[in-house]
C-alpha cells in the first residue's frame, strides 16, 4: 500500500478519535450537570417531605387532644342521661364540637338503647370524621408522594451518573488507542470507544432533562 494511502487512512482514524473524545467530553459535562440538578431536586423533595411529616404529626396530636375532650364530653353526657339529669345532659350536649355533632345526631337517631346491634357510641360511626385526623392523613399522603418524587429524582441522577461513567470509558479507550502503533489494535480499541460513546450518549438522551431554576 502506498505510504500516502496509509497516512490518509490514519488521518481518518485520528478524526474519529477526536470526534469520540469531543462528544464523550461534552456529554459527560452535560450528564454531570443534570445529575447535580436532579440531586438538588431530590434533596428539596426529601426536605419538603420531612416538613410535611412534622406538620402532620403536630396536626394529629392536636386532633387527638380535641378527640379526648370530645370523648370526655360524651361520657359526661351519657352519665347525666343515665342519672336522669336532663338539664346537665343538655348542658354537655350544647358544648359538643362540630366534629362530634353530626355523628352524635346520627347515633341518637338509631335509638341505641332500644336497637340491638347499634353502635356503642357516635365515635364508631363513619360520620364521625375529626377534621384534624383527616388533615393529618392528607399531609402524610402528600409527604409520601413527595418522598417518592425524591426517590425518582435520585434514580434519574444515578442514571445520568451511569451514563457519564460509560462515556468516561469511551474517553479512556479513545485516549489509549492513540498510544498503540499497531493498526489492528488501534482499530479494535477505537471500535470499543465508539460503542461505549454511543451507549453513553443513548443513555443520557433517553433520560428526562431538568431545567435550572
Amino acid at each position: 500500500m502506498p505510504p500516502g494511502d496509509a497516512e490518509k487512512r490514519d488521518g481518518w482514524v485520528e478524526i474519529v478519535i477526536a470526534t469520540v473524545l469531543s462528544a464523550a467530553a461534552l456529554m459527560t459535562s452535560w450528564a454531570t450537570y443534570q445529575a447535580a440538578l436532579w440531586d438538588g431536586d431530590q434533596a428539596a423533595n426529601y426536605s419538603h417531605a420531612n416538613g410535611l411529616r412534622v406538620v402532620s404529626t403536630r396536626v394529629r396530636l392536636e386532633a387527638e387532644s380535641r378527640q379526648a375532650i370530645e370523648i370526655a364530653l360524651f361520657s359526661s353526657w351519657l352519665q347525666a342521661q343515665a342519672a336522669g339529669e336532663l338539664g346537665l345532659a343538655a348542658f354537655y350536649e350544647a358544648r359538643f364540637p362540630p366534629d362530634l355533632r353530626p355523628a352524635f345526631d346520627a347515633w341518637v337517631a338509631l335509638k341505641p338503647l332500644k336497637t340491638p346491634g347499634a353502635p356503642l357510641s357516635p365515635f364508631a360511626l363513619p360520620t364521625y370524621r375529626p377534621a384534624g385526623i383527616v388533615e393529618a392523613a392528607k399531609l402524610e399522603a402528600q409527604a409520601d408522594a413527595t418522598f417518592e418524587a425524591g426517590q425518582k429524582a435520585n434514580d434519574v441522577s444515578d442514571l445520568f451518573t451511569q451514563g457519564g461513567a460509560i462515556l468516561a470509558s469511551a474517553m479512556f479507550f479513545s485516549g489509549i488507542c492513540q498510544v498503540f502503533r499497531v493498526r489492528r489494535v488501534r482499530l479494535v480499541l477505537l471500535a470499543v470507544a465508539i460503542v461505549s460513546c454511543a451507549l453513553g450518549v443513548t443513555r443520557i438522551l433517553t433520560l428526562p432533562m431538568m431545567q435550572p431554576g
